[in-house]
């Protein structure tokens, strides 16, 4: 019997539209070493839809379009080295929200930053136990 969902996929994916999609998706393959898995155009040769393997998750992704327009979200993300990824993003032209600190009333170090699209990306690694 096939799988309600492709082998490898979650259940709840993000959709981010946004404008140049095709910069998003450089930016990611590098912040976060994101990994393509499937890509759609549309006759004018833009992004219908792609979708990023990025750790244990699918990120999936278009160009805006009259009809659907860019729309800027907020997101979280577990890496393994949130000064690593953090720094990568900055090199990257993201712009800086918020350097990686502890969290004092959790286990997190969490910092923040803002790609060109607007979207915000909240990035932790948590800390070890002490």
């Amino acid at each position: 019997m096939a799988s309600y969902k492709p082998d490898n996929y979650n259940s709840l994916s993000p959709y981010l539209i946004v404008d140049d999609a095709e910069k998003l998706v450089s930016l990611l393959k590098i912040v976060f070493a994101a990994t393509e898995l499937r890509r759609y155009h549309r006759e004018d040769g833009s992004i219908m839809h792609l979708e990023l393997q990025i750790d244990d998750s699918v990120l999936m992704i278009s160009d805006s379009t009259e009809d659907y327009t860019a729309s800027p979200t907020m997101l979280h993300i577990y890496v393994e080295d949130v000064f690593k990824t953090f720094d990568v993003a900055i090199a990257n032209d993201c712009h800086l929200l918020e350097r990686p600190t502890a969290i004092e009333s959790g286990p997190d170090i969490r910092g923040a930053f803002m790609d060109y699209a607007g979207n915000y990306w909240a990035v932790s690694t948590q800390k070890a136990e002490v």
